[in-house]
């Protein structure tokens, strides 16, 4: 999948990281954060995200209704985005607005009925169903404002 011999790639299918949380995710497919698996779901956490909505957001962006999909197994899941450009040209038709939100945000706004899909139909995506939405929530937590996500809790200052 890359762009070779004058092939244009759309955006959404770029395979060059464009953000943090993809470079973390492109190593993580290639086996090359094994010294912590949980790195893909840290970075997301303390990652900002892109959401379509369907009319426009007017000021607060906290009671943003973003587009749902359904998922292989007909799941609702909603669809998030680590960039714009990953952003498929057909999903702006039904949600045009694209809001920023901090992935540890998201999904303790999804409740129990909402799994995630991140980049659908694009490069550097992953899904969590409802299950593992409450997985997350109950072990990990976003780093506090001032606190390096890779320093872990007690270590900071020693």
């Amino acid at each position: 999948m890359s762009a070779h011999d004058g092939e244009h790639v759309p955006a959404h299918l770029d395979p060059t990281p464009l953000t943090r949380l993809e470079e973390v995710l492109d190593s993580a497919s290639r086996g090359q954060s094994e010294e912590d698996p949980m790195a893909p779901i840290l970075e997301f956490l303390n990652s900002l995200v892109c959401l379509l909505v369907p009319e426009p957001a007017t000021g607060e962006t906290e009671t943003v209704e973003p587009l749902v999909l359904n998922n292989a197994d007909g799941n609702p899941v909603v669809a998030a985005f680590t960039h714009r450009a990953r952003i498929r040209p057909d999903f702006l038709e039904f949600a045009p607005t694209v809001v920023e939100t901090q992935g540890a945000l998201l999904l303790q706004n999804l409740g129990t009925e909402l799994g995630l899909v991140l980049n659908p139909g694009s490069a550097f995506g992953f899904e969590l169903s409802t299950e593992h939405v409450a997985a997350v929530l109950r072990d990990f937590r976003p780093a506090e404002p001032g606190e390096h996500p890779d320093v872990p809790p007690g270590r900071a200052g020693e």
